[in-house]
């Protein structure tokens, strides 16, 4: 789902864009300021309802205008490898690229990312 513009509405593609093309209002000229957090590896998920979650997660992240997700996708403490987590950010890289944001790990948790909007 592509952000939809603040002032007229209209969906805006590419979604990296800064200003829509229709009334060049900034589309994402301030945040809320917040983190959305979301979990995706710690409730029993397998592959592909961790990459729904995910996408659920940066679908309500864009819409409420969030600063950006922090995804925790676990590092592997029981098997010393992380399941999913090099499947959630490789998705998350392309989630970043098509939204003109970048992805970083957390410095504080060896099993999250952070997927930057602004």
């Amino acid at each position: 789902m592509n952000p939809e513009c603040p002032s007229c509405g209209l969906e805006i593609d590419p979604p990296s864009l800064s200003h829509c093309p229709k009334c060049e209002a900034p589309v994402r000229a301030r945040t809320n300021g917040r983190l959305h957090q979301v979990d995706v590896a710690h409730n029993g998920e397998d592959l592909d309802m961790a990459l729904r979650k995910l996408e659920r997660a940066i679908d309500a992240s864009i819409r409420g205008n969030f600063r950006g997700v922090k995804v925790i996708h676990g590092h592997g403490a029981s098997t010393g490898r992380g399941r999913l987590k090099p499947h959630i950010v490789a998705a998350m890289r392309r989630a970043a690229a098509h939204f003109g944001a970048k992805v970083v790990p957390d410095r504080h948790n060896p099993g999250a990312h952070l997927i930057w909007f602004e």
